[in-house]
């Protein structure tokens, strides 16, 4: 039943997604074709999917859900536009095709990447919800994807020493890069559905941190042991732009045992809650795919 629902779920964001966002041919032509380029090409949607489940677990109707998700789709989206970009990661391609910058210019892929982060907390902001919960939507997302959270996590990543590096240190950078806006996606599904209690809120987080540093982990590992065809890109393109991650710095049996664990502890922490099948079927099917390059 929770494959059922994941399934139903992704086929929901990608026709909300394009339903929203500008059609092609809206003025200015050519950034809203890139936008819409970047953004339906068929990504996991894991974040999204994220946002249903929880919001699932807690009694939200789909419908209320359709904003956060959206939302959170477009500033992961945004952010891989960038990350693609020659001043950071230098890829030239994403999911199988040519990067946004590649595909169109630098300058439209920047001006795309800003366009959806705008797009993102229009969305939250139109949504039909109580306005306390929309300000506390609006204020998750710009936290996670803010200085203190994704974009922190970027900076910190070209900061970051080649050598020493302490495990402490590498979780820390992969929770403001990956897991902050996993945690978000989480939260957003929450207070899209209801006002939580403590106790549910709790395990939720817990849930999201495993989930969300085991995944950063996870693209280390699948981009150091990956291929072309599996990654959709090019692999070892952290080791091409000297970043520090797990697979560069640590070794490799004892990053696959941290993420495991990660997962694990992830799952774990939904013990005994009703409704929270498809969060973990979502943890499953993200460990499934780390692991398949081992």
């Amino acid at each position: 039943m929770s494959t059922i629902l994941l399934h139903r779920w992704k086929e929901r964001i990608e026709q909300v997604l394009s339903e929203r966002l500008p059609a092609a041919d809206t003025k200015p032509a050519r950034l809203h074709e890139a936008i819409r380029y970047a953004t339906l090409n068929g990504g996991k949607r894991v974040r999204g999917l994220l946002v249903y489940a929880a919001g699932h677990l807690l009694g939200g109707e789909d419908a209320w859900l359709d904003a956060p998700a959206c939302a959170i789709e477009a500033i992961q989206c945004f952010s891989l536009i960038h990350d693609d970009l020659p001043a950071l990661d230098n890829d030239d391609f994403r999911r199988g095709k040519p990067s946004c910058h590649k595909a169109f210019d630098e300058a439209t892929a920047i001006l795309a990447g800003d366009a959806l982060q705008m797009f993102a907390f229009e969305q939250l902001s139109k949504g039909e919800h109580p306005p306390e919960q929309r300000l506390e939507m609006i204020r998750i997302l710009a936290e996670a994807s803010g200085s203190t959270g994704m974009i922190g996590g970027g900076a910190m990543e070209l900061e970051m020493p080649k050598e020493s590096v302490s495990l402490e240190g590498l979780e820390e950078l992969h929770w403001l890069k990956c897991g902050k806006l996993i945690h978000a996606s989480v939260l957003l599904g929450v207070y899209a559905a209801t006002m939580p209690d403590e106790n549910i809120l709790s395990r939720l987080e817990a849930y999201a941190y495993g989930l969300g540093v085991a995944y950063q982990i996870s693209n280390d590992l699948l981009d150091g042991l990956g291929d072309y065809n599996f990654l959709g890109k090019q692999p070892k393109s952290d080791q091409v732009v000297g970043r520090t991650t797990f697979f560069t710095t640590m070794d490799t049996a004892q990053a696959k045992q941290r993420m495991i664990g990660l997962f694990d502890n992830s799952v774990a922490a939904l013990d005994g809650v009703e409704r929270a099948e498809p969060l973990r079927q979502i943890v499953r099917q993200v460990k499934e795919r780390s692991l398949s390059v081992f």
